[in-house]
Order: C-alpha cells, then structure tokens, then sequence
C-alpha cells in the first residue's frame, strides 16, 4: 500500500471501517503522521457528536420486543459474492467521504441552530408495575440455583422479571422466559447471563412464570423442563 493511499484511509479508520491489513498499515503510519492524527481525532469526535446529538432513552419495553424479534426471525444467508479489491477501495472512499460530509453537517449545525433550539424535553419514562395501585412482588428459587423475581401489576399488564445468579450454562446456550397462561407458553425474551431484567407485556390471564435453557437463537416453545417457576398469585 502506497503513501497516498494510506493517507486516505484517515476516515475508514475513525469509523473502524477498514480491514485487518489496513487497520495495521495505517497505526503504523499515524506513529509518524501527526497530520492523518489530527484528521482522525476530528473524525472521531464528530461521529461522537453526532452519535448523541438525537440521543433518546429507550422505553423499558424495547429489549424484550427486540430480543423476542432475534429468536423468530430467520437471519439471511452470506452472500456468495468476494470482494475484489476494486469493490473495497471503492468502498473505503464511500466511507471517507461519509465522514467527511458528516463533520461538515455537524459544524454547520452546531454554528447555525445550536444558540437557536433549545434543549429537547426528556422522553417520557414508563411507569415500573411496582408503582400501580395492585402491583405484586413474587419470587422463587431454580432447581440448580439461582432465583426469579417477577414484579408485576395487571391493571398495566406489565411485568418486570429479574434473573439472579443462574447457573453458567456451556456455549450456544441461553435461558429464555417465559409468560404462561390460557394459550400456553409465550416467550419474554432471552438471557445470555446468568443474571439480568426484562420488562414484559403481561397477556390476561397469565398465571406464571417460567425459565428453560434453549439455544442462544431461542426456541418458538419450550424445548427443555423448567429450571425455575413462579406462579402469579
């Protein structure tokens, strides 16, 4: 790789857009080059602006839906085309000039609306069951360890579940909540540590709880008995 092409890859690099052979050519070069320095610094601090200039808090039911989307939808084969060097230099300019037209955006914002707009008002929290006038509290300990505590409220079906120091399960392995009722078991997402909180739609009629261990992609039902449940008194 000549100079001149090293020198291009300035914004591939903030970006960390660049393949392993160009990440090492060019940290060989930013050593002696304090002017691709420079420009990788700018870079690097306008992504970040620009990463939280609209930065919102999600709503606490965002993960679950999320989590409940990664084990149901089928994920798209590779495609069988290589890239040639032609297609990855092509593509390495994109992204220069990504970058670059991303800091100029920036700049001009920052000089003509920022001292203009003010700050925007802070998203609106959802409520935690536990502030509902019939919100329970309901635990119980697993077979091999560990222990569930569901934090739930009818009126908002809603309903917090927090893991606690599960047993490490072996690779490719997760525990998977779920809400069971009338029309049997409806998955609450996925676990991929022995410990974490999901916030959960609560269905009517729900009357418990329950954790299995599925593959990490998840399963549509439970594959394996209950490590631990918790009826919804």
């Amino acid at each position: 790789m000549s100079i001149a092409e090293v020198h291009t890859l300035a914004g591939a690099y903030a970006l960390d857009a660049v393949t392993d052979l160009e990440r090492a050519a060019f940290t060989r070069h930013l050593a002696h080059c304090p002017t691709c320095a420079r420009e990788v610094a700018g870079f690097r601090e306008t992504a970040a602006r620009l990463g939280t200039a609209m930065s919102a808090l999600p709503s606490t039911r965002l993960r679950s839906r999320v989590l409940t989307e990664i084990a149901e939808t089928r994920q798209l084969p590779p495609s069988p085309e290589i890239e040639s060097p032609e297609r990855r230099s092509w593509r390495t300019r994109v992204v220069i000039a990504v970058a670059a037209i991303a800091a100029a955006v920036s700049l001009v914002a920052g000089i003509g609306i920022g001292a203009l707009r003010p700050d925007p008002a802070p998203p609106a929290q959802i409520a935690e069951p536990a502030a509902a006038p019939d919100a329970s509290v309901v635990r119980a300990s697993g077979t091999g360890g560990g222990s569930l505590v569901v934090d739930f409220s009818r009126q908002r079906g809603e309903a917090v579940i927090t893991a606690r120091a599960l047993p490490a399960l072996g690779v490719g392995r997760a525990y998977q909540l779920w809400v069971i009722g009338p029309r049997g078991a409806q998955s609450a997402g996925l676990l991929h540590t022995e410990s974490g909180k999901l916030t959960v739609a609560l269905p009517a009629g729900a009357d418990r709880v329950a954790v299995t261990t599925e593959p990490a992609a998840g399963s549509s039902q439970p594959t394996t008995p209950a490590v631990i449940r918790v009826p919804l008194a």
